[in-house]
């Protein structure tokens, strides 16, 4: 889940106040997990990231991958139309088994 905009001022007294700057969330995070998948599927994985250059092209999330949820907490967990997602850092693979690995991605979300 997102989070909202808000800035934390602490007085010298040790007071604080809490400042909000922006009525939607921001900074979504998703991470996904393979695993043993076979080599086409860490190839696909590893193109993808390397299409999308890295952390520098944004890209959508089918809603496939939150196929699990219900509605309900799909609507609450889901960021907005309006966000592209991009690679938090390059893809972490272990392989398992001759041909078979496990892989794992971190994504994070911008509003666009």
């Amino acid at each position: 889940m997102g989070e909202y905009p808000t800035k934390i001022y602490r007085a010298l007294s040790g007071k604080t106040v809490r400042r909000s700057f922006g009525n939607r969330p921001f900074g979504f995070s998703l991470e996904l997990d393979y695993e043993n998948v076979p080599e086409s599927t860490v190839q696909a994985i590893i193109n993808h990231y390397n299409t999308q250059q890295g952390q520098t092209i944004g890209f959508t999330v089918p809603d496939e991958v939150f196929a699990g949820l219900s509605t309900a907490t799909i609507g609450l967990v889901k960021a907005p139309a309006q966000t592209l997602w991009f690679y938090a850092e390059a893809p972490s693979i272990d392989a398992v088994y001759r041909n078979i690995s496990s892989v794992g991605i971190k994504l994070i979300a911008d509003l666009v």
